[in-house]
């Protein structure tokens, strides 16, 4: 079985169309689908445009929104949100979560040159990180010395900062190259857009749904 969670910021647009999607176009009935807001009001009906976009391609959608809990990601085998964002927000909010979580679009990705580009932008993140911790332990006799006085002097303050910003600026370059160079994760938002701009955030979820029960049925062979 496979239980997926889809995520977005009040459930009422991009989630529930994905849910929706999903279980329509399921190849069986062990793939299971669910929809939730990171900041969602219980029980509000699906948008207007949503559900419209929806009954275009004759699906019907009775969806009442559901905010994140802890009982819904322990459902679900699979978190895929709908932004970067969102990503972040359950992944802070839930880190013993944080292994099954990722954007559609990420999980779905096929293209091999963005798929090492990930890895990389990924590991520049990690230094990062491990730079900044490791400056910080090698500088904590500095910082509480300094802090123990009314202040710390701003030239040694500034100082400090400049080291630690010249330690991360390769990575932080590389970052700023691989971001550039990737497709966006995110699925866009349509909430008060038109007709058109729901049609499209319909094809966008379409087209990755497509590929995410595809993936999903590979794994079950």
């Amino acid at each position: 079985m496979e239980r997926v969670l889809f995520v977005c910021t009040g459930n009422t647009c991009r989630s529930p169309m994905a849910e929706a999607v999903f279980m329509e176009k399921r190849e069986n009935e062990d793939m299971q689908a669910k929809s939730a807001g990171v900041h969602a009001m219980d029980g509000m009906p699906i948008s207007e445009g949503a559900k419209q976009a929806l009954a275009r391609h004759n699906l019907m959608e009775s969806h009442q929104s559901q905010s994140l809990t802890e009982d819904l990601l322990s459902w679900a085998d699979l978190v895929l949100t709908m932004t970067e964002s969102h990503k972040q927000v359950v992944i802070e909010q839930f880190p013993e979560r944080a292994e099954h979580v990722y954007t559609l679009k990420e999980y779905v990705l096929d293209d091999q040159e963005a798929l090492d580009k990930i890895d990389e932008l990924r590991d520049h993140l990690a230094q990062i990180e491990m730079k900044r911790a490791a400056f910080v332990a090698d500088n904590q006799s500095a910082v509480d010395k300094y802090n123990h006085e009314k202040a710390m002097q701003s030239d040694k303050q500034k100082k400090m900062e400049e080291e630690l910003l010249q330690a991360l600026e390769p990575h932080q370059r590389a970052i700023d190259r691989l971001e550039w160079d990737l497709p966006s994760m995110d699925v866009r938002d349509p909430f008060g857009g038109d007709e058109a701009i729901y049609n499209a955030t319909y094809e966008e979820i379409e087209e990755a749904v497509d590929k995410l029960i595809k993936k999903l049925a590979q794994k079950e062979t």
